[in-house]
């Protein structure tokens, strides 16, 4: 994904959060979090994830 898709994919982790109630889920957003808030902030980078 890039830049854009980081941006509005980082909107939604909030929501996810409050559906989860494994701490290793939460952790597991927190990376993602991190990560699509680093795309989103450098332009023209892209966010690959295994199996894409």
């Amino acid at each position: 994904m890039n830049e854009q898709e980081s941006a509005a994919a980082l909107r939604e982790i909030p929501g996810m959060k409050q559906r989860c109630g494994d701490d290793r889920q939460l952790a597991a957003l927190d990376d993602l979090a991190t990560m699509l808030a680093q795309c989103a902030a450098t332009p023209g980078s892209y966010l690959w994830f295994a199996g894409d």
